[in-house]
């Protein structure tokens, strides 16, 4: 019975009966800080220093729509990512770099990341599904948010 309802609930993680969605289009982004991994070198993310479009991404390396989506999102990072204060990160669903850096290698992801370790990120967003991308502006508000699927865009 366990495996048919993982089967069935794909890569949702539904504590209770009730997805509570925290973060919305036209909402401020959450403050936070976190480590990150980007072209090899470890540096800090912070959405207190937004400088442009800035794209945040939840997602599970276990989730078949994140390892669907992901290389997508890779195309559209590697598409942007000479913009002008663009900005993306990638970060796991209580996941640490155990699992996210040979997931990374495996896809041949570019995506700068942040290996978490807990869901205290991810909570300030949401309670449950993964992927989940979230378009921010320069000035901290959220202005699209992609939940489960992310359909290519420019």
């Amino acid at each position: 019975m366990m495996l048919l309802y993982l089967l069935l609930t794909g890569c949702s993680s539904i504590e209770d009966d009730e997805t509570k969605e925290r973060v919305a289009v036209g909402d401020r982004v959450p403050l936070f800080s976190v480590e990150m991994v980007k072209d090899g070198e470890r540096s800090t993310f912070s959405t207190s220093h937004l400088t442009g479009e800035t794209v945040i991404v939840f997602f599970s390396v276990k989730c078949g729509d994140c390892q669907r989506d992901l290389p997508k999102l890779n195309q559209y990072y590697l598409k942007h990512k000479d913009d002008p204060g663009f900005q993306m990160i990638a970060i796991s669903r209580a996941e640490g770099e155990e699992l996210v850096v040979p997931f990374w290698e495996e896809y041949g992801l570019q995506i700068p990341y942040s290996a978490q370790n807990d869901r205290s990120i991810y909570e300030l967003f949401a309670s449950s599904k993964v992927p989940r991308v979230y378009f921010v502006s320069a000035q901290g508000i959220v202005t699209r948010v992609f939940i489960e699927r992310f359909d290519e865009i420019d």
